[in-house]
């Protein structure tokens, strides 16, 4: 038995894939839309190694993982390493495993002479791994696969015959041949447009892969909680979309569309999409069935990234509202500071416009609304910090049942809710500023997981299921603190290393996280607008801010940040 790395030849195939030596992929394992050929660059179209007369199992297996990393014409390179009936049972849209390569190896038997049949194994260690329709998600375990192939021998020479269905692909091929790009897709109001990261390989053709998967739908995990203008059937009329002088022609057919409101939101979700993202990009020409349209903008166009408040909401054990730009004063919110300031709060979250706060304190989450009464909300012991939605409901959840969460909208009876996540506790949870979807930060045993679901709604705007599939975030071993939105698809988490060290993961829904050290103590976490936003507090009351690779104290004597809702 033969155990060999496959590092080195990984490297020697990146290289070739930078310098053109092989041929970039033009579509991921995306196996959505119309499958007829599109447009491909010339420029990229060389050489991939076929297999070789005399090549041993082992090498036929580490030819068609290589050759595997170009799809053109179906993967026809790949498909040289395969039996005639495998490769026609051979699903390469199926997905992709995203390893460590310098942690791949290959064992292979020594084959004995007249053998006609060996079996190869392949072991992998899972970084993540690429869905059907170019959905990028974080492993359950990063346990080692094992692999298996089956080879025989077809005139004298090894081909496999049986393989796992999809790809397998390094990380560092991965992140030089794949580019992520944001479908839109709207809220369930139609109020906003929501970003759903997918992942496509960096070519001439990345507009027509992003196109068909936008006409596909969204996400499984973000499918309850939004909303798409094109009706079901609707396929691009063309193999492609092609692109001249910056504007990418898109020519629709298969569903009929029968007023301008729909065509209208159809051409926003298609400017949101291509225009800035896609490369050389700068206007979109839709046509439904070869018929050019060109609807008026929208009268009520929907918003895209909402913005909060970019100045902090703090509250210092006396006072509570917005920190002024000196660092040295906190100037009340009209209508609800007094009334929040009463509670005696250790945790609050702050309403669309500062009308409203859902506030945590001894007897547990209450509601305060500028004007009115206070609603006392949720008694029940041991509560986090409560979440708060566009909507005004409130979110609340006891730490150590994370099962046992409970909706509470401006009016009308609590709604408890299904959860779609795991752990034996919950630190924190928060509602996307757009309201579509939510993030949980759970322990689980000595790890931390992070996760996201989407939120669906009735017409009235009030929750009434979590999706039933969770999107799995960053995962690290520590006891977990916080989570905050940085913006539509950005998002952090605060996690407490087991040696007392603190670090901020940060992560697009659907992207690669990064783990970056914090502020030493950080104990809450909260974000304006982007990543630059952050702001950590500290158990000593220290509101510490990014600066450069550090972190510097912008405010003291804090006893806890909330926070807010856009306007």
């Amino acid at each position: 038995m033969r155990r060999r790395p496959l590092a080195a030849s990984l490297a020697l195939l990146v290289t070739a894939l930078l310098t053109g030596c092989v041929a970039l992929p033009t579509s991921g394992p995306v196996g959505v839309g119309n499958p007829d050929p599109i447009e491909e660059s010339l420029e990229l179209d060389t050489f991939v190694r076929p297999p070789q007369p005399g090549d041993s199992p082992e090498d036929i297996v580490q030819g068609f993982i290589e050759a595997a990393a170009s799809p053109r014409n179906n993967y026809a390179a790949a498909s040289q390493y395969l039996t005639d009936e495998f490769a026609a049972d051979w699903r390469p849209e199926a997905g992709a495993t995203i390893d460590v390569g310098a942690e791949r190896s290959i064992d292979a038997p020594d084959v004995p002479d007249g053998a006609t049949e060996s079996e190869v194994s392949v072991t992998a260690t899972p970084a993540a791994a690429l869905t059907a329709t170019g959905q990028y998600e974080l492993p359950e375990t990063t346990a080692e696969a094992t692999l298996p192939y089956r080879l025989v021998t077809v005139d004298g020479e090894w081909r496999i015959a049986e393989a796992p269905q999809g790809l397998l692909i390094d990380e560092l091929t991965f992140s030089e041949v794949y580019r992520s790009y944001e479908l839109y897709f709207y809220s369930a109001d139609f109020r906003y447009l929501v970003p759903d990261l997918r992942w496509f390989a960096r070519t001439d053709a990345a507009q027509t892969n992003v196109v068909r998967a936008l006409l596909a739908g969204p996400a499984e995990w973000l499918l309850p909680g939004v909303k798409t203008s094109f009706p079901e059937g609707t396929a691009l009329e063309q193999s492609s979309v092609p692109i001249a002088n910056g504007t990418a022609s898109v020519d629709l057919s298969g569903a009929q569309f029968e007023d301008t409101r729909t065509v209208q939101r159809m051409q926003e979700q298609l400017d949101a999409t291509l225009v800035g993202s896609v490369r050389d990009v700068s206007d979109v020409a839709l046509s439904i069935d070869g018929a050019p349209q060109d609807p008026p903008p929208l009268a009520d166009p929907p918003i895209q990234n909402p913005a909060v408040d970019p100045r902090p909401v703090v509250y210092d054990g006396t006072s509570f509202g917005h920190l002024a730009s000196s660092n040295d004063e906190i100037e009340p919110i009209d209508g609800v500071s007094p009334q929040v300031e009463g509670l005696a709060p250790d945790g609050a979250a702050v309403g669309a416009g500062g009308t409203s706060v859902a506030v945590r304190n001894d007897a547990g989450v209450s509601l305060v609304r500028a004007g009115e009464e206070l609603a006392e909300l949720d008694p029940r012991p041991g509560l986090i910090v409560p979440a708060i939605d566009p909507q005004g409901v409130v979110w609340s959840v006891p730490a150590a049942a994370p099962g046992e969460l409970v909706a509470y909208p401006p009016s009308g009876d609590p709604i408890p809710l299904a959860v779609p996540w795991v752990g034996s506790t919950i630190a924190a949870l928060e509602v996307s500023r757009d309201g579509t979807r939510i993030i949980a930060l759970l322990g689980d045993g000595t790890r931390a997981r992070f996760v996201a679901a989407s939120i669906e709604r009735d017409e009235n705007g009030l929750p009434v299921a979590l999706g039933k599939t969770v999107l799995r975030l960053a995962s690290i071993a520590g006891t977990p603190r916080d989570v905050a939105w940085l913006d539509a698809n950005r998002v952090a988490a605060l996690v407490e290393l087991p040696g007392g060290d603190i670090r901020v993961l940060v992560q697009d829904l659907g992207g690669v996280p990064d783990d970056t050290a914090g502020p030493a103590d950080g104990r809450s976490l909260d974000a304006g607008n982007g990543e630059r936003s952050l702001r950590v507090l500290t158990s000593g009351g220290a509101l510490e801010v990014p600066s450069g690779v550090t972190w510097q104290e912008q405010a003291t004597g804090l006893g806890f940040v909330s926070v807010q809702m856009p306007d």
